[in-house]
């Protein structure tokens, strides 16, 4: 293995990982057993390497510690939160397992609000506070810096293990969301533009970009604001679709689209929904 650049060693760990994850021939324990070795593996072989080499300048040693080992902890964190979440996962009806998968979800957003400031650095790409979150053996207020667990402190910064579960976090996102879309696959309606509707209405045409209804679609859930927080993601897709006679297609997919965003454009129709209804307001008050 020493032979391999960590990046090369790091993709067929991943791959590997990835494979036995899949595999359901295999239980749940089996596939977990067999996964974390391998992370752990990894890891070491990643923490002797990279400290052998050592690093030419501070430049390089904030590089590793802000983007590789985040990615490559995270897999740790992945796989414990991955069986985790398909461990607990309830025997029951659809329906049990459509609020077990929210719930989960409910509690992913709960994490990156709790530590907001430290995720929008993350995911902007901001560098201001680098010196004191990646770099080795610079002390920070545990204010700041509300998790970080015992460490070895030669081969970990303040600011690392923050960034690998974010990563980590935002996979299993994906993967619940994947979950709670598969769950209502088997229901979900397309009714074309111009049909009539229960209720004697007809269907609204939605004349916007149909990116624009997911962002609502996923804003409506996120905030509980129908069925009283009970309704499903897929459900309110659904809803959506027939309202508006369009099919929106995978909702994890279509995220996916709004994540890859440059982030002062992720939300671009939610925010233009609040200045034109500021702007509404305030010439309604003039």
């Amino acid at each position: 293995m020493r032979r391999k650049t960590l990046k090369v060693a790091f993709r067929e760990m991943h791959s590997e990982v990835e494979s036995l994850l899949a595999n359901e021939a295999l239980s749940l324990m089996q596939r977990f057993n067999q996964a974390m070795p391998l992370v752990a593996t990894f890891l070491d072989y990643a923490r002797l390497e990279r400290l052998d080499v050592g690093f030419s300048d501070q430049m390089e040693e904030i590089y590793f510690f802000k983007f590789e080992k985040p990615e490559y902890y995270a897999m740790k964190i992945y796989v414990a939160g991955w069986y985790t979440l398909m461990n607990g996962r309830p025997k029951g009806t659809a329906q049990q397992q459509r609020e077990y998968f929210t719930e989960e979800l409910r509690f992913i957003y709960r994490f990156f609000s709790q530590h907001a400031f430290h995720y929008q650095y993350f995911r902007s790409g901001m560098t201001e506070l680098d010196e004191l979150l990646f770099v080795r053996g610079v002390e920070v207020a545990p204010v700041f810096i509300l998790e970080v667990p015992e460490l070895d402190a030669s081969f970990c910064t303040s600011g690392d293990y923050m960034f690998a579960k974010f990563i980590a976090y935002e996979r299993l996102q994906e993967l619940i969301l994947a979950e709670i879309d598969q769950l209502d696959q088997g229901t979900r309606l397309v009714i074309p533009a111009g049909s009539p509707v229960i209720g004697g209405g007809k269907v609204m045409e939605w004349t916007g970009e149909v990116i624009n209804l997911v962002e609502l679609g996923y804003a409506l859930y996120v905030s509980g604001q129908i069925g009283g927080g009970k309704a499903g993601l897929g459900e309110i897709f659904r809803w959506l679709e027939s309202s508006f006679g369009l099919e929106i297609g995978i909702p994890a997919n279509r995220l996916r689209e709004i994540k890859r965003r440059k982030r002062m454009e992720k939300l671009h129709f939610i925010r233009l929904l609040q200045e034109m209804l500021t702007e509404y307001i305030d010439k309604s008050e003039a």
